[in-house]
């Protein structure tokens, strides 16, 4: 039994060890949560530095025992951002773990943005080191608990009134109104005396005619559709001079995340670059002077006379072309449709339509595998 124990505490001393490796488990990091909505498929943490922190920045850790620590950090000179929903974590639900064989992290969250109970998930996720960071890409999903739909179905059913139409016949109606307050002890209203009293009710008689030219006459109202300028609301993406940091050189892979320039968030070889005029992509590579080298990192080249986007700026649709590789430029083409989305640190192209995509290496691997076999 004693030999049991000593093996339990000894494994767990090796994956403790194993997760403070990873820098994004050290408990004395802090990350800043870049998209709020972290109930997404991925979830992207950028490292904590003061210049990052905006209105209201949800800055994090993972801390020991399984906890998740966090608190919100404001720049004062930061102006508010009316898109952002603001997360709160239940930290007593949540929880993380991290197995070291498979590479695996573990997260059980609890959260909300209105309160603690708008969700509760527990999802296993791919950690994928990008620049100045880390992206969680859910790789399983236990369970997702939707607590305000459940309390709704737990609860006694709201059953609707059933609608009453009204009956209009030939008969005459007789509608019930109320007359103010008089003077006199006595009034005369449409040939019938009543008497005083704190509120009259009269007998007023319309015919079926009279209601349907009423209806007619009443002006019907159509308010026009509400329509969002979203090429007012994303200017500062669109804008030529703005320059961009791809986080993630994965580009053909879900999502793309989009980080404003600065010489802080430079590692080595990050692709910057920029959105120009007729729908022309403009790119360099930048590094920082005092990171020797990288290791492990595949560099993303883009063939810009074979690559162009384009923006729907009525449904939010922006539609990028690529043609790029890792080892030359005919590695991939695709022409996919996105929706451009702001966080706190930049913008999220979330994929939603995929036109195409050539993989002009798989032919290659085929051809390989049959010369191959034929020996």
């Amino acid at each position: 039994m004693n030999k049991l124990l000593k093996i339990a505490v000894l494994l767990l001393i090796v994956f403790q060890t194993a997760a403070q490796n990873i820098p994004l488990l050290d408990a004395s990091n802090r990350w800043i949560l870049v998209n709020n909505k972290i109930e997404r498929n991925e979830i992207y943490l950028t490292s904590y530095k003061k210049s990052k922190v905006r209105l209201n920045t949800l800055v994090l850790s993972f801390a020991e025992n399984g906890k998740i620590v966090y608190d919100y950090e404001t720049n004062s000179k930061t102006d508010g951002n009316p898109n952002i929903k603001y997360l709160d974590i239940n930290t007593a639900e949540s929880s993380w773990t991290f197995d070291t064989l498979s590479k695996t992290l573990s997260l059980v969250i609890q959260a909300g943005y209105t309160t603690f109970d708008d969700f509760k998930f527990k999802r296993e996720y791919k950690i994928d080191e990008v620049t100045d960071g880390f992206i969680l890409m859910k790789t399983n999903e236990v369970f997702f608990e939707d607590l305000k739909r459940k309390s709704v179905t737990m609860s006694q059913p709201v059953r609707k009134p059933t609608p009453v139409k009204p009956i209009i016949t030939e008969k005459k109606s007789v509608v019930i109104a109320k007359v103010p307050l008089v003077d006199s002890t006595k009034v005369v209203q449409n040939n019938v005396e009543v008497s005083r009293r704190d509120s009259m009710v009269v007998n007023v008689t319309v015919t079926k005619k009279e209601l349907i030219e009423e209806v007619k006459t009443q002006p019907v109202v159509i308010a026009p559709p509400v329509k969002i300028n979203y090429l007012e609301q994303f200017k500062t993406l669109f804008d030529k001079s703005s320059r961009w940091i791809l986080v993630r050189n994965k580009i053909e892979r879900g999502d793309i995340y989009l980080t404003p320039y600065h010489e802080s968030k430079l590692t080595i070889n990050n692709l910057v670059l920029s959105l120009a005029n007729e729908g022309k992509i403009e790119y360099d590579y930048e590094s920082d002077p005092k990171v020797k080298f990288c290791a492990g990192v595949d560099f993303l080249d883009i063939d810009t006379d074979e690559t162009s986007w384009e923006f729907d700026s009525e449904n939010n649709i922006f539609t990028l072309t690529i043609k790029g590789g890792y080892a030359s430029l005919d590695d991939f083409k695709f022409k996919r449709d996105y929706t451009v989305e702001a966080f706190d640190d930049g913008f999220a192209l979330r994929r939603v339509k995929e036109h195409y995509f050539n993989d002009f290496r798989k032919p290659v691997k085929a051809a390989g595998n049959y010369q191959r076999r034929r020996k």
